[in-house]
């Protein structure tokens, strides 16, 4: 029965076919700007190939890593995350806030992408740790809201509004799921609204593009979308074949990161769409296999956190990729170019991977006492 009952190995053969489909798709999006760029068509292919491996070997070693060690190493966690962040500060050439660690002028991770998977851990263990007094506001808004809103805090800075946006709202699916204070929650939510929209007021440039997608005109941004649209309509049903996209030729910039999905469309066409959306709904359905057999508290909502950020990403990105949110610049899992974001994306299919194994091996124990009796 235990061998029967396997969603991690459905789950992992879903996403190893996305790496492979989508380093396909994100070879053919980004071989123009390569050879324009670099003078090779394979450039953003090696460098995607090298963060892969190295996102699989983190993919292994969290895999055989006891997640439960997690809730012990969280102060240490969390205080790496903000030195990594300020040191994105500190480091970067132009003396600016920066989304990127930079470091003898080589960017070497982007700071959201270890942020976002800190904030999962950390809400997974208080959750966890704190279960009979989550429903008391005050104590949420004392012990629980200064970690969260300084990290969130910092990423806003950057200054990235989407990656504040988009982790934030992970922390708070997982905070409703958790039932924590509904009092509590009404104030997270004002206080992010309040935040949000200084932010915005303060930012022309976030300002413009708000404007711009709810009033669209002759800008980069609304450009971008608008060739995103050209690209999928031209790919119909059946698409144009692998490497015929013509959008991808200097008319969409971030053709290989941000819209890759665009270019998807356009190869594949409907078709290609279609089988996405389905690998992503096995991911979903799997990962909630997974959820139902987490060991504990603290297991549950760390696989909780971990699918919320792969479905919320997909979703966000297929978003603003068709017109329907501002472009945010998030990349698509396992399909676009980025290689902290890929390596950490692996890493936490592995801390998933790892809950499956620790449930499996519990299961076994309990087989076995049963036998013995």
């Amino acid at each position: 029965m235990i061998k029967k009952y396997s969603p991690d190995l459905i789950f992992i053969c879903t996403v190893i076919f996305l790496i492979g489909f989508g380093t396909l798709v994100m070879y053919s999006a980004g071989a123009f700007t390569a050879a324009m760029k670099f003078e090779n068509y394979a450039h953003y292919l090696m460098k995607h190939i090298q963060w892969i491996t190295i996102g699989t070997i983190l993919y292994f070693l969290c895999s055989r890593f006891k997640y439960k060690n997690i809730k012990y190493m969280i102060p240490w966690i969390v205080s790496l995350t903000w030195i990594i962040i300020l040191l994105a500060f500190l480091l970067n050439p132009t003396n600016r806030p920066s989304r990127w660690l930079i470091i003898d002028g080589r960017s070497w991770l982007t700071t959201s992408d270890v942020a976002r998977l800190m904030l999962i851990m950390y809400t997974a263990y208080f959750l966890d740790k704190y279960q009979k007094y989550i429903s008391d506001w005050k104590f949420m808004l004392i012990k629980f809201t200064p970690t969260i809103s300084f990290t969130l805090f910092l990423i806003l800075m950057q200054p990235d509004l989407s990656s504040t946006f988009i982790i934030g709202t992970i922390i708070f699916v997982m905070l409703i799921i958790g039932k924590v204070s509904p009092k509590y929650l009404t104030i997270l939510l004002l206080m992010s609204i309040v935040a949000f929209s200084i932010k915005i007021i303060s930012s022309e440039y976030q300002r413009e593009r708000l404007m711009n997608w709810i009033q669209p005109s002759e800008t980069i941004g609304d450009i971008q979308q608008h060739a995103s649209k050209l690209a999928l309509g031209r790919g119909e049903l059946i698409g144009k074949g692998i490497g015929s996209s013509r959008l991808k030729n200097g008319h969409l910039p971030a053709a290989h990161t941000d819209f890759v999905f665009a270019i998807l469309g356009e190869e594949y066409g409907f078709l290609g769409i279609v089988v996405l959306f389905i690998c992503f709904g096995i991911i979903f359905h799997f990962g909630i296999q997974i959820l139902k057999i987490a060991p504990d508290r603290f297991g549950l909502f760390l696989a909780l956190g971990i699918i919320l950020n792969l479905i919320f990403y997909f979703l966000i990105n297929v978003a603003y990729v068709v017109g329907l949110a501002p472009n945010t610049g998030l990349t698509m899992p396992f399909l676009s170019y980025g290689g902290s974001n890929t390596i950490f994306t692996l890493g936490a299919v592995g801390i998933l991977i790892s809950i499956v194994r620790d449930a499996s091996n519990g299961m076994k124990t309990y087989h076995k006492r049963l036998i013995n009796v």
